[in-house]
């Protein structure tokens, strides 16, 4: 078995948090906290989902093109976790495991748009698996 895709990006996002929070300023530091917590406990709750999942790889953002501003980190962050939880949903092999997908997006997605507003003005792509605006 290898380790869902899910789990994977949780497990990567309680590891990228704690980057985005060592250069984290005051104005978000707080929200930082409350995401790291928010995806630590979603990993831990994954985990639980899934068992008999191996580890989660190891070496998240290596990298050249991972973005050094804890903003930009932390919307890459959570754009991962929804590719990886749009996935999971479409693998779900129950309907708790699908709820528990859906949630996760969700989650995602809105953390997602919050970290967007505080880059004005930048291109950035449409969700992960959703077509581009028109």
């Amino acid at each position: 078995m290898t380790t869902p895709p899910g789990l994977a990006s949780e497990d990567a996002a309680v590891f990228g948090y704690g980057l985005v929070l060592a250069g984290a300023d005051s104005g978000i530091r707080a929200a930082v906290r409350r995401e790291l917590a928010a995806h630590r406990a979603r990993r831990d709750a994954a985990e639980a989902l899934w068992p008999e999942a191996p580890p989660a790889p190891v070496g998240y953002l290596t990298a050249p093109d991972t973005p050094t501003s804890p903003v930009l980190l932390a919307i890459r962050l959570e754009s991962d976790c929804c590719v990886a939880w749009r996935t999971e949903i479409g693998s779900a092999r129950s309907t708790e495991v699908r709820q528990f997908c859906l949630d996760a997006l969700t989650a995602a997605s809105i953390q997602l748009e919050r970290w967007r507003t505080l880059v004005p003005g930048a291109p950035f792509e449409a969700l992960p698996g959703f077509p581009p605006p028109s």
